[in-house]
Parts: C-alpha cells; sequence; structure tokens
C-alpha cells in the first residue's frame, strides 16, 4: 500500500473551494486535426493564446532538482506523452493520466512524469505540477477536461481516494523571479488552455515565435 502523506490529504480537502467532475462522460481527447490523441505519442500543447507560451521544464524557486513544468514565452514547448490506464488505444478526457515531457537535460536522475508538489508549509494552499512522479502515485494522476471544440484544459483530481477530493484546474502562478510556472491552487490565476498538435507531423524551431502563428 502506498503512503500518502497527511498534509498532502489534508491541503487538497480543506483549501480548494472547487467542484469535482459530475455528470460527464469520457470521451476521446482530439488533437487540432480531429483526430484521437494516441497513448505514449508525443504532443504539444499548444497555448490558446499565442503570448501563453508553451509547455518545458526548468528549475524554480531554490533552483534546485528535479524540474518544474513551466511555460516558455517564446516557445511551443516540449513534446508530452499521455499514458492512460489500461490497454485503452486512445486518450480519453476525465480519466487519470500519466503525463511525461520529452525533455533531456539536467537533473536526469528524475523522471520527467508530471507531479503535484506541494510548495512550502503543508497548509500554504500552493500546488506546482513538478517533475519526479511514481506511474500510480496519488500525486501523479492528472486529468484533460474538455471546454468546448478541441480546447482543453488540465485538472488534478484524482480518482480512488478514500475521501471526497475536489478537482481543480491547472492553471499559472508567477514565482518571485517572473517565471510562469504550471500550478493550481493558492494564487493560480485562469486555467491554461490548450490544442493538442501532433509533435511528428508539426516540426517546429525549438523557440519559433507563436505570435506569428
Amino acid at each position: 500500500m502506498k503512503f500518502i502523506p497527511l498534509c498532502f490529504l489534508i491541503s487538497l480537502l480543506v483549501l480548494f473551494n472547487t467542484k469535482p467532475l459530475q455528470g460527464a462522460e469520457p470521451e476521446p481527447v482530439l488533437d487540432i486535426e480531429g483526430n484521437p490523441l494516441q497513448p505514449r505519442v508525443g504532443y504539444y500543447a499548444w497555448p490558446l493564446w499565442a503570448n501563453s507560451g508553451g509547455i518545458t521544464l526548468g528549475q524554480t524557486r531554490n533552483k534546485t532538482c528535479p524540474l518544474d513544468v513551466i511555460r516558455n514565452p517564446n516557445s511551443i514547448g516540449e513534446p508530452i506523452l499521455f499514458t492512460p490506464p489500461g490497454d485503452l488505444d486512445f486518450v480519453p478526457t476525465l480519466t487519470d493520466l500519466t503525463i511525461d515531457i520529452l525533455l533531456l537535460g539536467p537533473c536526469v536522475q528524475y523522471s520527467r512524469t508530471w507531479k503535484a508538489s506541494l510548495v512550502g508549509s503543508g497548509f500554504s494552499g500552493l500546488f506546482f505540477v513538478s517533475t519526479g512522479g511514481r506511474s500510480g502515485d496519488l500525486d501523479t494522476k492528472f486529468k484533460i477536461v474538455r471546454l468546448e471544440g478541441d480546447i482543453y484544459s488540465f485538472k488534478y483530481c484524482p480518482s480512488g481516494v478514500p475521501y471526497e477530493v475536489t478537482c481543480t484546474t491547472v492553471g499559472t502562478f508567477v514565482d518571485t523571479d517572473g517565471t510562469k510556472v504550471l500550478a493550481f491552487g493558492k494564487g493560480v490565476d485562469e486555467p491554461y488552455y490548450v490544442r493538442f498538435h501532433k509533435a511528428s507531423t508539426f516540426p517546429l524551431k525549438k523557440y519559433q515565435d507563436l505570435s506569428t502563428e
């Protein structure tokens, strides 16, 4: 049995004033060409607004490992992969997913699996989306939620928890040095809305100016 830190659960249960996902059924997540996302295949999470910045990794706060998931305002970002449970041949909405980012570089001793990482004390109410997660752990279970059409957001809303844990949308927290970190909880602004594009069919320069798209 995996141990779940009490402060982690308390923070989730008490501090998030949002409603759980209800009344919706999972459906395939579609890319901008209308095709279902394939498991373990790289996709760019294209920001809905051109100047929002794509997803990549960077060091925040005390500049140590593991790396956190940030937005680069000058880049489409790095490809990310989604692993759904079981043998599904598509990536579904409203379902626990393991999310990995395809990026080499520093902190190679840590996995590139997303996880929720509590910032500061157990009652800070702020979580960064970080890396170093282990597939199957509570803190690595993220969901994709459709807004409309092919526009989506990420939620942290793990299934199978023995308490009624509320869902909260992943947005952006502006750190003290101006870095925009994917985060949820206290101090996080509007959701980070994205559209997905299969990386293998859309070669981009790493630092392509998105404002021209």
